[in-house]
This record gives C-alpha cells, sequence and structure tokens, in this order.
C-alpha cells in the first residue's frame, strides 16, 4: 500500500463487476495499491491492482481493481495472440486489427498481393510487443506544439484553411511515396521537423499511425468531426469545396467506421451542422486550448526528440 503513480493502458479489459474495472487501449489509471487482495483472495497471492479511472479532464472517476503487471503481460499477449488468428478482442470482421489498416491513401484497388504486402508492413510496426501492457506516465505540459490530425469527412478542407489562415502556426506533413508498396507514408522526421518550427504538423494518417505516434512520444491532438446525415454532408462539401472530386458516400462511410473502432483515440469530436463555418471556429478553439493542457507522458522517456 502507499503506492502511487499513473500508468496507461495498452490492450483491452472486460469490466469483471462488482469491482474489477474495464478498459480500451490508452486508458490512464492512478493506481494505489499493487498488492490488493483480488476477490477471495489473501493479501499474499496479490493478483491485483487497486486504481482509480483519470478522466479526460483529468480528474478521477471510479475505483476498483484492474491486473496486476505479470497478468496484464499474460492477457495482453493473449490477446495479441487472438488478432493475429482472427478470434477475440479486436479481430471479429472489420474491428480493431482490420481497421488499423483500412485508410491508407492511395491504396490501389487492383492487386491483392500489394494491399496483403503493405498490411504486414503496418502490423509491425505496432505489434503488441512495441508497448508495454501498462505503461509508465506521468502529466506533463507539453513542450512543443502538438501535431494534429483531423478525422471525418471535412478532414481535407479543414488542413487547407488552417494553413491557408495562418502558414505561421499550421503546416501539412508531406507524405512521401514508398518504393515497395502503393501506400505513402509520412516520415517522423518530417513531424519532428515542423514542431522545431514552432508550428503543428497536420498529419492525414490512418489510426494505427496515431497509435504508432502515441508510443513515440508526439501525442497528437486527434480531432473527429461527426456527419450529421448523408445528405447534409453532401450539401455541406458542396458548398465548403465545390470543386472537390472526392465521394460523400465513402467519406460517410469511413466516418462511421473511424467512430466505432478508433474513438478512443480522439481527443475531442465535433458535431457537423447544416451549412455553417462553426465547426471550423471550434476547431480553433479546440486545438488552442488542448494545446495549453498538461499532457499524460511516458515516464521514462523525457521527450528525448524535442530537446537540442
Amino acid at each position: 500500500m502507499g503506492d502511487s503513480f499513473y500508468i496507461r493502458t495498452h490492450f483491452e479489459l472486460e469490466p469483471s463487476p462488482p469491482s474489477g474495472l474495464g478498459f480500451t487501449r490508452g486508458d490512464v489509471f492512478h493506481v494505489l495499491d499493487t498488492l490488493h487482495p483480488g476477490p477471495g483472495q489473501s493479501h499474499a497471492r496479490g493478483g491485483h491492482w487497486l486504481a482509480v479511472r483519470m478522466g479526460r479532464d483529468l480528474r478521477e472517476q471510479e475505483r476498483g481493481i484492474i491486473p496486476n503487471q505479470s497478468r496484464a503481460e499474460q492477457l495482453a499477449s493473449l490477446e495479441a495472440a487472438q488478432r493475429a488468428v482472427g478470434v477475440g478482442p479486436g479481430s471479429s470482421a472489420g474491428s480493431n486489427a482490420r481497421a488499423e489498416f483500412w485508410r491508407l491513401r492511395g491504396l490501389r484497388r487492383g492487386a491483392k498481393k500489394t494491399t496483403q504486402r503493405s498490411r504486414e508492413d503496418l502490423s509491425a510496426l505496432t505489434r503488441q510487443g512495441r508497448y508495454p501492457p501498462y505503461e509508465r506516465v506521468v502529466l506533463r505540459e507539453a513542450s512543443f506544439k502538438r501535431p494534429v490530425v483531423i478525422l471525418g469527412p471535412v478532414a481535407d478542407i479543414a488542413m487547407q484553411k488552417l494553413t491557408a489562415e495562418m502558414p505561421d502556426q499550421f503546416e501539412i506533413a508531406e507524405t512521401v511515396s514508398r518504393t515497395d508498396s502503393p501506400s505513402k507514408i509520412i516520415k517522423l522526421d518530417t513531424v519532428r521537423v515542423i514542431a522545431e518550427k514552432d508550428k503543428h504538423a497536420l498529419l492525414d494518417v490512418t489510426p494505427s499511425a496515431i497509435e504508432r505516434l502515441n508510443y513515440v512520444q508526439y501525442y497528437p491532438i486527434v480531432v473527429f468531426f461527426i456527419p450529421e446525415s448523408r445528405p447534409a454532408l453532401k450539401a455541406l462539401r458542396q458548398w465548403l469545396a465545390p470543386a472537390s472530386r472526392r465521394s460523400t458516400r465513402r467519406l460517410y462511410a469511413q466516418a462511421q467506421k473511424l467512430r466505432k473502432h478508433s474513438s478512443h483515440l480522439f481527443t475531442a469530436t465535433i458535431p457537423l451542422n447544416g451549412t455553417s463555418d462553426t465547426w471550423y471556429q471550434e476547431l480553433k478553439a479546440i486545438i488552442r486550448e488542448q494545446q495549453t493542457r498538461p499532457i499524460w507522458t511516458a515516464e521514462d522517456q523525457l521527450h528525448h526528440h524535442h530537446h537540442h
């Protein structure tokens, strides 16, 4: 007892009532006791940690028990194995494991083989082993302008508007083509260079890339736009970007998919209502506000790549 530290989770767990807390990837807990007797166990066995869930607003929420370190390692590797063979959490058709791959801009519709290869590529980057099941974190001021990922059906328009209006504060990170696959990628170095100019890098990336950015300590501000309906979205896009050739149907479907599988990654969500630009004013306000907030950063990596 008398322990007190914070962890971020990197696997998923169903709640087990009455006192077992459930969580998804990226949840933060304040751990209070690492030798807590679980239900019907003596203190000696101690299979659990007593912890309090931390809300997005950084306030403490409900208290309960979570698996201890070694149990968490077993559960996380079991989950990774199940995901690999397509059963268990995060693997039912179109769920997490797959959601990590579906939007690689520029992925050709054609050859199956190339899709397969770029999938393996990405999964190699986000394989469970790269993340400890529990990562020790502390709350700190962001020492750099955080990258911004805009998700949802007006992301392209939002990025253009921000860079046109405030080029001194926002810069779109260029994507580069890979020689060995049709997908385009953004190099971490590109993100770093933009942050060093004291600007927010605007990134057009997939959910799995967001997880990787968090892992390497770039903590993007992730804003998701919720479309009201398909017709409303169509009207809004025709008004905002009449020349755009993007399919509203596809943008709408992608938004539904993101909302279903990747909401644990969203920092904030903004509804798209009618044809007004309130969504854009809200976006700017959210980025300003998030930049001033302290963030949960890995305890042992003191932003080594931001200091020079």
